[in-house]
């Protein structure tokens, strides 16, 4: 019994083996008798198919601008006391002419202090001044801004192609220009 139980092992064996060869070359034998086949046509027209962009591609514009530059003091102009001792000088002399005794020094006094302080207010109004009307010079500056600029542009994106075959004429689209024949593939069905 287990000489038997060996043969059929090895039958089934065998079996298995040759089917699994045969089944590939059955399978290419039904493919070769499929229903298609290729063959060439002759392409009669191409239209490229176009479409429209809008591409942004920025531009930098730049200008000359006049720029006020408010002129600059040197050391002896910012730090010169003569305005206050001026106006001390001369608000003494106001204040001297009030007055009599001790209240004539006492009005000296604060004719002085107080012609000081108007110097020093002049001073100030009058570098200011200066600075930003009677003395400012102007400097050409180049300014630059980044604009957006569109263009429109065209691109060809595939091919509308006519071709004929056996006294049809067909169409199609292709997504590169086909030459003079196309590959085509020929179904024949029963009818």
């Amino acid at each position: 019994m287990q000489s038997k139980l060996k043969t059929l092992t090895s039958s089934l064996i065998i079996a298995g083996a040759i089917g699994a060869v045969s089944l590939p070359v059955a399978a290419k034998k039904y493919r070769d008798y499929s229903n298609s086949t290729h063959d060439y046509a002759k392409v009669v027209d191409v239209a490229p198919i176009i479409e429209t962009y809008q591409v942004n591609q920025p531009v930098e514009r730049c200008w000359d601008e006049q720029v006020r530059v408010p002129a600059r003091y040197s050391e002896r102009q910012r730090y010169s006391r003569t305005p206050e001792i001026l106006g001390g000088i001369i608000g003494a002399a106001i204040g001297n002419q009030f007055g009599s005794g001790r209240g004539k020094k006492v009005a000296t006094a604060a004719g002085a202090v107080l012609g000081a302080s108007v110097g020093r207010d002049v001073k100030h109004r009058n570098r200011y001044n200066d600075r930003y009307q009677r003395h400012a010079r102007y400097e050409t500056v180049q300014r630059c801004e980044v604009q957006d600029s569109y263009v429109t542009e065209e691109r060809v994106v595939g091919f509308d192609v006519a071709y004929k075959y056996r006294g049809n004429v067909f169409h199609t689209q292709m997504d590169r220009e086909p030459g003079k024949k196309i590959k085509v593939r020929v179904t024949v069905d029963p009818v």
